[in-house]
């Protein structure tokens, strides 16, 4: 994965935090700095920085106005990030009067402090006060930059102001969102911002790395950069059903709650006509298509700008068990002889889709095509998924449902011979075969469950649905 700049992780406490003036806390200013401020153009933005003392801000100033350009391109880049977020539908961060407080920073314009982060982050959202489920705050940024991985001063400004700001926008409606959707929904907003975000792709690369990991549930333990790659998902919730799709999800958090975010996850997907089942099983295929499996299947506008998915078995055939927890994605590849294609497996899969994916122009790897075939699994069984050319093809198994429980199988995927290994081939009065129409309802060769693959067909017609 590409080295994404690190960005804090949102701090949800109640309680007030000291801004940097106040000169405590951990990142402040001190009793030597020297600290001006300017506006944005609109005035809905002051930026606060150091001019002389520790936290000295970075003194290029190439129009030779006496202001340093980090300060004046910081209040210009965020006043238009705000507008974008207002563009969107996104409600504004809220001020210091919004929430019954005298003006913090000399006006109720939103303010940002410049700062030394010293290498220990690069931005992050403070807040002032919290009452009624939402805050107030206020945006702190590293003050110079030296020694970060960003290619330039004008690409940091962007990410982090897009980044923290949303952080903002995500306190104007619920305190206490989960880390996969605040980080999130606030690494998309990078990219909703600026469609060419660098930082975006790479952190999308986060999920695509470990698709077998349930969307919701990131690793404990260590910051793994999870809670960030979770962008990806709301960079597909963009794309198939719009960028209200991301205001609605905010909008039923203000009002279910920040800490229910399934409910209100189930909530927009049901209002916006469809269900968790049929998007996340077209969200796995457009996962396979990306990187050097891009340019022919639906999926992103970016996708040939993504890491590939991870691949979790690949051969001939494959004899093997798996766990597959909910909203996550088992990704096979096969060197495909060519004939039918079975899945079999003597335990119960239900609760599964599938889709079947060539190689384009039947080559052994490189872009992927469409699905020719998809389904749900509906009980155990030996299953016919599609009747296919010799060449590669990706098997895609997804868990698309809001569930508690994983899935734990022994599966066979191959020829008849392969499928036999896990299910007995049926000896005529169908004893042995409990797959198929009859018992599974799952797809057979050329055919495909008709719910499902309406439902795909649908969001291919709403893809590249843009702000």
């Amino acid at each position: 994965m590409p080295g994404p700049a690190a960005i804090l992780l949102l701090a949800v406490g109640a309680a007030a935090a000291a801004r940097p003036t106040d000169l405590t806390g951990f990142y402040a200013y001190t009793a030597e700095d020297v600290i001006e401020y300017v506006d944005s153009p609109e005035g809905t933005v002051r930026v606060h920085y150091s001019v002389e003392g520790p936290n000295q801000v970075k003194a290029l100033d190439a129009d030779d106005d006496g202001i340093p350009d980090l300060a004046q391109d910081t209040a210009l880049e965020a006043e238009l990030v705000l507008q974008a977020y207002a563009d969107a539908g996104f409600r504004l961060p809220l001020s210091e009067e919004d929430m019954g407080l005298e003006p913090l920073g000399g006006s109720n314009a939103l303010d940002f402090y410049l700062v030394d982060f010293d290498g220990t982050g690069d931005g992050q959202f403070g807040t002032d006060r919290c009452s009624g489920g939402v805050c107030s705050g206020y945006m702190m940024m590293e003050n110079d930059f030296k020694g970060y991985g960003y290619p330039d001063l004008g690409e940091a400004v962007r990410t982090l102001s897009s980044h923290e700001l949303f952080h903002g926008v995500q306190y104007a409606y619920a305190v206490d969102q989960p880390g996969w959707v605040a980080e999130g929904t606030a690494t998309w907003a990078e990219y909703l911002y600026d469609p060419d975000s660098y930082d975006f792709r790479a952190w999308c690369g986060r999920v695509l790395e470990e698709p077998e990991r349930a969307l919701d549930r990131p690793p404990s333990g260590a910051f793994t950069g999870w809670e960030y790659g979770t962008a990806l998902w709301f960079g597909f919730m963009d794309q198939a059903l719009g960028t209200e799709s991301l205001v609605a999800l905010q909008e039923a958090l203000a009002e279910l709650g920040g800490d229910q975010d399934i409910d209100a996850l189930a909530a927009v997907i049901a209002d916006a006509g469809t269900d968790i089942e049929t998007l996340f099983a077209a969200y796995a295929s457009w996962n396979l298509a990306v990187g050097d499996r891009a340019g022919v299947a639906e999926s992103y506008d970016f996708a040939a700008d993504l890491t590939e998915v991870a691949i979790a078995k690949e051969g001939d055939s494959v004899v093997d068990d798996e766990r597959i927890y909910p909203l996550a994605t088992l990704y096979v590849r096969l060197d495909h002889a060519g004939g039918p294609l079975y899945w079999a497996t003597a335990d119960d899969p239900t609760g599964l889709s599938w889709a079947v994916h060539p190689v384009a122009d039947g080559g052994a790897d490189g872009p992927v095509a469409d699905a020719v075939a998809t389904g749900s699994f509906d009980g155990p069984g030996r299953v016919e998924l599609a009747d296919l050319d010799a060449g590669g093809v990706f098997v895609v198994v997804s868990h698309p449902l809001f569930a508690e429980n994983s899935i734990a199988i022994d599966y066979c995927l191959g020829d008849a011979d392969v499928a036999s290994e896990c299910v007995a081939e049926d000896d005529g009065d169908g004893a042995a075969d409990t797959g198929g129409e009859e018992k599974g309802g799952c797809s057979s060769a050329g055919r495909t469950s008709g719910s499902l693959w309406l439902g795909l067909l649908a969001l291919v017609g709403l893809g590249r649905r843009r702000r």
